[in-house]
């Protein structure tokens, strides 16, 4: 026996690719593509164990071609947890509502998609390799041979499938896991960098010191509110209103900086980001405040949040790209 085992040693390792290939693909959407290097070479070997003590070539094709069958009605169910992972993760990534809405509508349509290919590719497979399967299935009844009564070659069907499932849970919790650290490490640093609206004087002097060291114009939200249209007066949009103070931490003067602030609520979540252009002169050691003011649309998420946000809860990202000096010298970031 040991001498047979040994000369259908290489049809078992290369045979064994074909259905390690489709239940990788199963792992691989089961758990969002995590370890998948690792997880192949397990995989491969779960195969190949699955038939190890088989003697007869037609019972180790039967074998193979049965464990790809079941891959490939595997793959729609694959499929739509690889939806809902995807989807979990797209809206956990997200800072407000308005892109988590964005993100659950994008992976509904992609995941249908791809539930819809992998339901087509899966039936088609699967049937085919049933009757293929069959096929085989004769020909190992009709050998005559029986094969010895072992755990791989009695139930190594339906341990290799219990086992796929297990690694793809163990390493979709372990990813998942990571990725949840990695947000939460994200949003810690992210907070460490948001200044903070309406703080008292001494926190704004030591969070003025701290943005000299890295910045060349600060900026702080000084004042916060909203004017209504006045048609009278030729206002013909609500708008958001804020007091913008600059300041210059180099020695030179400068004639105009360009930028972007982020808001954030409260909670870190990202509230929205506009562009700034200020095109005045602020002197060198020196600050400048500007009183502007964006457009409010009552139909946007993200305006009516940045309007009914305090002063005192709001939180904000200065980051600046470009600054132009009064002697003609300019600074991109």
């Amino acid at each position: 026996m040991e001498n047979t085992i040994k000369k259908h040693i290489v049809l078992k390792i290369l045979l064994a690719l074909l259905p390690a290939l489709i239940f990788w693909q199963n792992y691989a959407w089961m758990t969002l593509n995590s370890y998948l290097g690792i997880a192949f070479l397990i995989i491969w070997a779960l195969m190949i164990w699955s038939v190890y003590q088989f003697t007869e070539k037609n019972h180790i094709i039967e074998r193979f071609f049965r464990l790809t069958e079941i891959s490939f009605f595997l793959l729609p169910l694959s499929a739509i947890v690889f939806s809902f992972v995807l989807g979990s993760k797209a809206v956990s990534s997200t800072t407000n509502g308005f892109e988590q809405a964005g993100a659950a509508l994008g992976t509904a349509i992609g995941g249908t998609f791809v539930v819809v290919l992998s339901f087509i590719i899966g039936l088609a497979g699967g049937v085919i390799m049933h009757l293929i399967t069959n096929k085989y299935e004769k020909k190992a009844e009709s050998s005559g041979i029986k094969q010895v009564e072992t755990l791989s070659n009695k139930h190594g069907i339906i341990l290799s499938l219990v086992a796929i499932i297990l690694l793809a849970i163990i390493m979709g919790s372990v990813s998942s896991a990571q990725h949840s650290a990695n947000v939460a490490k994200e949003k810690e640093e992210l907070s460490n960098s948001l200044q903070q609206g309406g703080t008292n004087q001494a926190n704004t002097a030591n969070t003025e010191q701290t943005k000299t060291e890295t910045k060349k114009v600060t900026l702080e939200i000084t004042k916060k509110g909203f004017n209504a249209a006045d048609y009278m007066s030729g206002s013909y949009q609500d708008q958001i209103t804020m007091s913008l103070k600059f300041t210059n931490t180099t020695d030179k003067e400068i004639r105009g900086v360009e930028g972007a602030i982020t808001f954030y609520d409260i909670f870190d979540n990202k509230i929205s980001a506009t562009k700034v252009s200020y095109d005045k002169s602020i002197p060198a050691n020196g600050s400048k405040v500007w009183e502007s003011g964006t457009d409010y649309n009552q139909f946007m998420d993200e305006d009516i949040k940045l309007k009914n946000t305090e002063l005192k809860d709001l939180k904000y990202k200065w980051e600046v790209s470009t600054i132009i000096y009064a002697d003609g010298s300019k600074e991109t970031f």
